[in-house]
């Protein structure tokens, strides 16, 4: 997993063989059988793109241009915010003696059955559930409320069409469950005590700063990222870039490839993962992600390859040791078993090109 998130990432366009490690979503809506393996899914080759030919382009305006960086400021209600969730992050739970509540956590021994048969990975005993937590399937956790220590719960339920698993997509199921104890969920005080017990600060206040001063850095890299955007954005639209279509369905091959295998790391195929990820069915998901962000990946690369090449911007292998530094590699080889050389290259190229942009732009 990488340390450090790319400097550049216009519009999600940078790379995706290098990001597919990083920021992945994946599906909670499962029972403890999602915890196991599926049956093996699809997975697609990668080609490499250094022969292939980008297209043509003809650059227009790309020093001095004007660009405006958002105000940067923190609220106190961010401050709170953000400290509120570390409060509920240190959050313990004490065994109660009452009913199940949303938000309390129940421990548990289930047994769930198809057609009257156990199936693979829906067994567990000493179980640990957050009511609303939404990790298992619908109807689950909403069945335990109101139950008590002690009680067995007999709950009858489906699972989702769209589940990992085709032996239990769209399948009744019966779960026979056994509450073993509640328990309450009790959020610390703010308060001096805590601060020093989970930071190098003394008091409440020394904390405020610090998390004051954190969303602060926070923000003002994302007005940072927001301003490379608007830049490349205006020397794009000052170009004239005509895209190969052959470079278009190489990188789509390839944007797809990334996906499906990331989806079959989580024991997916494409159609779950796009469901998971995006919230719209595979074919949609082709076509007003996939294809979109292919398109952007060679129209930004013939903007940046230009762009070096008047300004003879160059890659070193210091550049792609710092690569592989950032991201917490042992090495560039280590790195490249990962990612090809052309990935490596495109991506450190990108960044140094957007610093270039960056530093002869008029910022306001």
């Amino acid at each position: 997993m990488m340390k450090k998130i790319f400097k550049v990432c216009m519009c999600g366009l940078v790379t995706a063989a290098l990001i597919s490690g990083c920021g992945k979503k994946a599906a909670e809506e499962t029972t403890a059988a999602a915890t196991e393996s599926a049956a093996a899914q699809e997975t697609l080759e990668t080609v490499d793109l250094a022969g292939v030919d980008n297209g043509t382009i003809t650059l227009g305006q790309y020093k001095g241009v004007e660009v405006t960086k958002d105000a940067v400021e923190v609220t106190d209600d961010e401050v709170n915010q953000l400290i509120q969730g570390e409060l509920e992050r240190s959050a313990t739970y004490e065994e109660v003696d009452r009913v199940v509540q949303d938000g309390d956590q129940v421990n548990i021994d289930y047994v769930g059955t198809k057609d009257g048969v156990a199936f693979e990975g829906g067994t567990a005993q000493g179980y640990d559930l957050t009511i609303g937590s939404g990790q298992f399937i619908e109807g689950f956790e909403e069945g335990l409320v109101g139950a008590k220590k002690g009680d067995k719960v007999s709950l009858d339920l489906t699972f989702p069409e769209g589940y990992q698993s085709a032996e239990l997509a769209g399948k009744a199921v019966v779960f026979e469950v056994t509450v073993n104890a509640v328990k309450e969920k009790k959020v610390p005080e703010l308060n001096d005590a805590f601060v020093q017990e989970k930071s190098e600060f003394k008091t409440v206040d020394e904390y405020k700063e610090d998390k004051m001063q954190t969303l602060l850095l926070e923000k003002n890299e994302q007005a940072e990222q927001k301003v490379k955007g608007d830049i490349f954005n205006a020397v794009l639209e000052g170009s004239t870039v005509e895209p190969n279509q052959e470079a278009i369905d190489a990188n789509y091959n390839n944007v797809l490839a990334t996906y499906t295998n990331q989806a079959a790391a989580y024991g997916m195929d494409l159609a779950t993962f796009a469901g998971a990820l995006a919230g719209m069915d595979v074919e949609a998901f082709k076509e007003s992600v996939l294809k979109p962000q292919a398109e952007g990946m060679v129209t930004q690369r013939l903007v940046i390859n230009a762009i070096a090449e008047a300004e003879n911007i160059t890659i070193t292998d210091e550049d792609r040791q710092g690569v592989a530094d950032d991201m917490g590699y042992e090495s560039v080889e280590a790195l490249l078993e990962i990612a090809s050389q052309y990935d490596l290259d495109d991506f450190i190229m990108t960044n140094k090109v957007m610093d270039f942009l960056t530093e002869n732009a008029v910022i306001k």
